[in-house]
């Protein structure tokens, strides 16, 4: 079975997320499933919310195509690709793809033994605006095209600056998660 892994911060996960599985899983048939995997500890970019924040608000992603673990906050410290790429496939034996943002084209060499990770999965590049696509993609890349694709900037970082401020995130979210924000006065 081939499953494609979506990691991130998710601080909080919003609805460009979801339509960025969403449409791995209309442009690419052969991936069965998409699985959301907050990270415990990111390597240089800071968490606000608790891990088990992050993990509750991404259950309301989940169908029978879209799944969530949270294999990287049990296992604890700096959340590593290379690592959960090795722990799904000990477990699971699976064909892996990651998805990766174009933006993350620009930081892929400060990752973790990026030398192995080409290995052990194929990277799905989903375009992020603004987005130019790159004259050549590194081995083990591959990009998500077509005109009818729907990319943002919509960011966590954004949707954390409009709650500070006061202003509404309404449809940035699912309205599940906007309601977990507010209960737990996340992001304040």
């Amino acid at each position: 079975m081939r499953i494609a892994i979506f990691g991130g911060r998710f601080d909080p996960p919003h609805i460009g997320h979801w339509l960025v599985a969403k449409q791995i899983l209309e442009k690419r048939p052969d991936i069965k499933e998409v699985l959301f995997i907050p990270a415990n500890k990111h390597q240089w970019k800071p968490i606000e919310a608790k891990g088990a924040d992050r993990l509750s608000m991404l259950k309301y992603f989940v169908n029978n195509s879209m799944k969530v673990s949270d294999t990287e906050l049990r296992r604890g410290g700096v959340s590593y690709a290379i690592d959960t790429i090795r722990d799904i496939k000990k477990r699971f034996n699976h064909d892996i793809y990651w998805i990766v943002g174009s933006d993350i084209l620009l930081e892929f060499s400060r990752w973790e033994k990026t030398e192995n990770l080409t290995n052990l999965a194929t990277f799905l590049v989903f375009p992020r605006d603004p987005f130019s696509k790159p004259k050549k993609l590194p081995k083990g890349f591959e990009i998500i095209t077509g005109e009818d694709l729907i990319t943002t900037n919509l960011s966590s970082t954004i949707i954390r600056e409009r709650i500070k401020k006061k202003l509404p995130i309404t449809h940035l979210v699912p309205k599940e998660v906007e309601a977990y924000i507010t209960k737990h006065k996340l992001y304040l």
